[in-house]
């Protein structure tokens, strides 16, 4: 499968966990203000799907994913559904094997070099490093890439990542995209608070356009 046309477009990811329909919309409105187009929302509640659904319908404009991705049965409602993207915390054969099928593009967790080496056995150039900053950050990172370095690969580094370490991970070359929970902080989302989800979206911007 090859890596999804827009690809390096967008250097931050907003990873919402939880959230309702109207808290979504709410996102989704103030994370274009603040000029971040993409968002994921994890399949990890019963209204993660409405809330998807919701921000598919009144946003056409942006581009959604859903995580949390766990067997292909959700992936074939990600597909139908008519969302862009799908990603998941770990590696399965069967998954990645249903998105191909489905033509979607599809993110899978790595986090060793055995699980990087059986992705790219299976065509993926474009995989989740995950949790990135439990097991060592971008020193565990580098680690990791240091024997594939050849290869034309595209990573995601996602878990505990902070602001202000975007510009760092966007430094190394095989990174084209950063993805957190930090532009959508739930203390925010429960006070209503987008005006300073906003900020923090420009912010975010402002420090991975450092790195272009």
């Amino acid at each position: 499968m090859n890596p999804p046309s827009w690809l390096g477009k967008y250097p931050v990811l907003p990873i919402i966990n939880k959230a309702s329909p109207d808290q979504a919309l709410a996102i989704a409105e103030a994370l274009l203000e603040g000029g971040v187009e993409i968002m994921e929302i994890t399949l990890r509640t019963d209204e993660a799907k409405d809330s998807l659904l919701a921000v598919r319908k009144e946003f056409p404009e942006f581009l959604l994913g859903a995580g949390s991705i766990l067997n292909s049965d959700q992936l074939e409602w990600v597909s139908g559904e008519g969302m862009e993207f799908a990603v998941a915390p770990g590696w399965s054969d069967k998954c990645w094997q249903k998105a191909v099928s489905l033509k979607l593009t599809f993110i899978p967790g790595i986090l060793s070099p055995s699980e990087l080496l059986n992705a790219i056995g299976a065509g993926c150039l474009f995989s989740k490093i995950f949790p990135i900053e439990p097991v060592g950050g971008l020193e565990y990172l580098r680690a990791l890439l240091a024997p594939f370095r050849k290869l034309n690969l595209h990573c995601l580094p996602t878990g505990g990542i902070k602001e202000k370490q975007v510009s760092q991970y966007l430094n190394d070359p095989q990174v084209v995209m950063v993805g957190g929970s930090w532009l959508t902080p739930s203390d925010l989302v429960e006070k209503k608070d987008m005006t300073e989800i906003t900020k923090l979206a420009k912010s975010s911007l402002l420090l991975a356009n450092k790195n272009q």
